[in-house]
């Protein structure tokens, strides 16, 4: 009884409506939609900004991108994102990561003599260095006499199909919480 009442209380307090999460659990997810469909669903959809930033948390966003300026720079920062994408490319940036890569952010691939291979964006280049960071915020400085090959990856380091288990409502609101920042 303790437990169950402890539980009621905290739905009550986050305001969950379990209706609400029944239906969202139930509802078709993105990667069923095809790319098109998913996009024009979720510029239709108005989405709930709260809802979105949990969303940003669990889905793993946190752990690549940034939504203040005091906070490291890890991948693209989002904190002002809204004023320079609209509804529909922050959309298309989610759906399709590798349709446009922000500047900065194309990523390189170093392969050291010593048989290491380092993925990250070069943020600083010297004569006799090359400085990286990678998406954990990590800064690397790399000797240019230790690199044996180095290459431009083409795609984004944001993999595809991150949205795939997102209903569109969902979806929806990260968007919203977006364009809020």
């Amino acid at each position: 009884p303790a437990v169950a009442k402890a539980a009621a209380e905290t739905v009550k307090a986050l305001r969950i409506d379990p209706a609400k999460v029944k239906a969202e659990a139930s509802a078709k997810k993105i990667g069923e939609l095809k790319p098109d469909e998913a996009l024009a669903a979720v510029i239709r959809t108005p989405g709930d900004p709260a809802r979105g930033e949990q969303l940003f948390a669990q889905a793993g966003c946190v752990a690549c991108h940034t939504v203040k300026a005091d906070e490291p720079l890890k991948g693209p920062f989002l904190g002002n994102i809204a004023s320079i994408y609209k509804r529909r490319e922050l959309t298309e940036a989610v759906l399709v990561p590798n349709k446009t890569i922000a500047q900065g952010f194309t990523a390189h691939r170093f392969e050291l003599k010593s048989g290491d291979e380092i993925e990250g964006f070069v943020v600083q280049e010297a004569a006799d260095n090359v400085t990286i960071r990678n998406i954990a915020a990590i800064e690397q400085k790399l000797k240019t006499a230790d690199i044996a090959k180095r290459e431009k990856i083409d795609k984004s380091l944001m993999p595809e199909g991150l949205a795939a288990q997102l209903s569109v409502s969902e979806l929806a609101s990260l968007i919203a919480y977006l364009e809020k920042l």
